[in-house]
């Protein structure tokens, strides 16, 4: 059972929650800023305390709590004390006939917290409606007795005391189960067990695990059950599963479906992407645009309890199901369904991206632990997180389009010219930073506005980039050491890139206050270099599992070809020589990775002309997610021999099983090197100076790891067999070879007759054929 510690909250918290209500409305950077300037001017005004802290500490409905708060002023200089309570009011606004009940009630908290620790009999508090200078154009005063204020507070706590207690109730349930919970399996694969014990003494430590497993060895059962385990013994509040691809959730899921099989009580959430859950073909969170926008808090509470009642999985087909019933915004369900859940399931953004991290959760302190699979893809990933573009023309488009809806002597239309002038006017010895910030400033000021019941998608999403490029700017102007300013030109158009080149710095920031962060991968070779470049520290852990599957139960052939970019016209007529002598030997599933979609399209013409008796499916640019799921079932449905053209990198690469029959045979073109650019460049130099080998850590990691996650969907369990084929010189040399894991151990080969003889005696000696 869940040891009953005391709960620590603010009163803020509290009070929201017992008067959740009213609509969806979008966040506003600059009105909080401008909240927190109105409270500032009006603390300067008054000389009295500001930013008293009280607190309370008690029971109720059997929860222990510790509450705390802060009040914006306290008179004390008068007889009777009094709590001023700011809130920010537009100059323009009408004036409200009384204080909010959420503003009133927070004042009122803290007045019974504050007559408790001092003893008064009564206490005056006053709800202040300021501008951002700090204007008073409102105020609400009142007297309280001791009596009615702690009245007032317990008719806020008591519903959080028992929405609390109910948590708990669940929760002792949940580590029932999980103290007899057994491995999802039969018996644990070789070095299951010793991965299991690794993560959790990575909890137990809170520290970081760097580890790295073969695919097809049941990784997410391997982090997942000790996870879990930790968690009903208390060393963990929540687990978030973190995964970069959409594909990848689904083994998670599966591990937990088995589990829940086996006796497992715990909530589970699995985030989707806003752009993918939203009902509406326009998404604009706003209740002017959206039903379920307007009122959405006013039924949430009713749709989470419905979850609650029905199942301990909520997938998103049952929230989106829940959320239609409920006439409740799905995406924003899901968010709050990730505050009871025991497990989180969802993409890396939500953990490591300063614009949409859950602040909710990782703000609050919460005791989390992290569990990030496929952890190649992190560095590529945060460093899209941290970095930012915007360029004069972007920006002069965005002019142009809100120059549509008015004239050019419009104020709106004017307020672009300062920042497209200095955006033009920037050189790498002239880069004014508080300059820039300011321009983009007083440029989203103006266009909040505008933009508060506009429905033109590109006016919201240039919107947004201005707001990551102000972010970014900021990181840049605190670090620079830590970006790489690139500029491009193009007449009088300038493009502006902050690279951010340090991630480790970030991710270090982010994993610090976890309860354990477990980054794995089957490709996250070399350890070393991958965990410091992964913002590991000393006194983190590395572990390498070997592939538990029989080594004759995989051929690897490696042919020495020359795939640089600019031998690929000349190399093609020997890669689908290649090709064809692989499927030829025997018939079934294959699949080609290619560096390009223009080499694949190369391939594919090619085959066409010199083996068009081959069945292709080949991989199409832009396939949303219907469409891939065509690709894949016709793999898996495929009653005759396939050769399927996929890009190497790309979402049929990793995070796809294809057990068996399914997929008998790959073929990785080229060594998946990043392509050379100036954006590349700048990282291998900044990786020379850090980490002594910018070369490997630009282009060679990167590359062979998505080779080994492409050939990885070929061995997937015990009884698989199949043949991989590496179709590039270099894999013949040292530092290539190296990268390998220590069970590929490839032939050389000299042409296509013998990759054609060699696949058939493999596939001969296992009496297949």
């Amino acid at each position: 059972m869940e040891k009953q510690d005391i709960l620590h909250v603010s009163v803020r918290r509290i009070v929201e929650f017992s008067l959740q209500g009213g609509d969806i409305a979008p966040a506003s950077l600059s009105a909080m800023q401008a909240g927190a300037r109105g409270h500032k001017a009006r603390q300067a005004q008054i000389n009295e305390e500001s930013e008293r802290t009280v607190r309370w500490q008690g029971d109720c409905e059997g929860v222990a709590f510790d509450i705390s708060g802060r009040i914006d002023i306290l008179h004390t200089s008068h007889a009777d004390p009094l709590i001023e309570e700011i809130k920010l009011i537009s100059p323009s606004a009408p004036l409200p006939e009384a204080a909010l009940p959420v503003h009133r009630m927070q004042a009122v908290c803290y007045a019974h917290m504050l007559c408790e620790e001092c003893l008064y009999p009564a206490i005056r508090v006053q709800i202040t409606y300021v501008t951002q200078e700090g204007l008073v154009r409102a105020a609400f005063p009142e007297t309280l007795t001791q009596d009615e204020a702690k009245a007032l507070f317990f008719s806020m706590l008591t519903p959080f005391a028992v929405w609390e207690k109910q948590l708990r109730t669940f929760r002792a349930l949940r580590d029932t189960s999980l103290q007899s919970l057994p491995f999802p399996f039969a018996a644990y694969r070789p070095g299951q067990r010793e991965m299991a014990a690794q993560v959790y003494t990575a909890i137990r430590l809170q520290k970081r695990l760097f580890a790295t497993l073969p695919t097809g060895t049941g990784k997410s059962a391997a982090t997942l059950y000790p996870a879990l385990k930790a968690l009903g013994e208390g060393k963990t509040r929540q687990i978030f599963y973190l995964t970069a691809r959409g594909t990848a959730r689904q083994a998670a899921t599966d591990a937990l479906a088995l589990m829940r099989a086996k006796g497992l009580k715990a909530r589970s959430v699995v985030l989707t992407a806003k752009e993918k859950i939203c009902p509406l073909e326009f998404k604009r969170c706003h209740p002017d645009h959206c039903l379920r926008a307007k009122g959405h808090y006013d039924r949430e509470r009713a749709a989470i309890i419905a979850l609650m009642q029905e199942s301990d999985d909520w997938t998103s087909e049952r929230i989106i199901k829940t959320a239609q019933a409920y006439s409740v915004c799905p995406f924003e369900l899901s968010l709050a369904l990730c505050e009871i859940a025991d497990v989180v399931i969802c993409d890396y953004n939500y953990a490591f991206d300063p614009a949409v991290r859950l602040q909710r959760i990782f703000e609050r302190g919460l005791r989390v632990t992290l569990l990030i699979d496929e952890a190649h893809n992190l560095p590529s990933r945060v460093r899209g997180m941290l970095s930012a573009a915007l360029s004069s023309q972007s920006v002069a488009l965005l002019r142009r389009e809100v120059g549509k809806t008015g004239s050019r002597r419009d104020p709106l239309y004017k307020a672009f010219k300062p920042l497209i002038d200095l955006l033009r006017s920037v050189s790498q010895d002239n880069f004014p930073i508080e300059e820039l910030h300011a321009c983009i400033s007083a440029l989203l000021d103006t266009l909040s506005a505008h933009l508060s019941n506009a429905k033109n998608a590109f006016l919201i999403e240039s919107f947004r980039d201005l707001l990551a490029f102000r972010a970014a700017l900021e990181r840049y102007g605190a670090a620079p050491d830590r970006y790489a300013l690139l500029l491009t030109e193009a007449g009088k158009e300038k493009h502006v890139h902050l690279l951010a080149l340090d991630i480790a710095e970030h991710l270090k920031a982010c994993t610090r206050r976890m309860l354990g962060s477990v980054f794995f991968s089957a490709t996250l070779d070399p350890l070393p270099a991958m965990k410091q470049m992964l913002g590991g520290e000393e006194a983190d852990a590395l572990f390498a599992l070997p592939s538990p599957f029989p080594r004759e139960n995989l051929l690897i052939l490696q042919r020495s070809v020359d795939t640089r970019y600019e031998k690929r016209a000349a190399s093609i007529d020997e890669i689908v020589r290649c090709l064809a002598a692989m499927f030829d030997a025997k018939g079934g599933n294959y699949i080609a990775f290619f560096p390009s979609y223009a080499y694949l399209a190369l391939a594919a013409e090619k085959l066409a002309e010199l083996r068009a008796d081959i069945p292709l499916n080949t991989q199409e640019r832009g396939m949303d997610e219907s469409t891939r799921d065509q690709f894949l079932d016709r793999i898996r449905s495929a009653q005759q021999p396939l050769l399927s053209l996929c890009v190497l990198g790309g979402v049929f690469s990793e995070g796809v099983d294809l057990p068996g029959a399914q997929l008998i045979g790959a073929a990785v073109i080229g060594v998946g090197l990043p392509q050379i650019n100036d954006e590349q460049n700048r990282l291998r130099r900044y990786y020379d100076q850090t980490l002594q080998d910018g070369f490997s850590s630009t282009y060679r990691y990167p590359g062979m790891h998505k080779v080994l996650q492409a050939a990885g969907r070929v061995i997937r369990s015990e009884e698989d067999k199949g043949v991989i084929l590496l179709l590039d010189e270099r894999y013949r040399e040292f530092a290539y070879a190296r990268l390998l894991p220590a069970h590929y151990q490839y032939q050389s080969v000299a042409d296509c007759h013998e990759i054609h003889a060699r696949t058939k005696d493999f596939w001969r000696a296992h009496g297949i054929i």
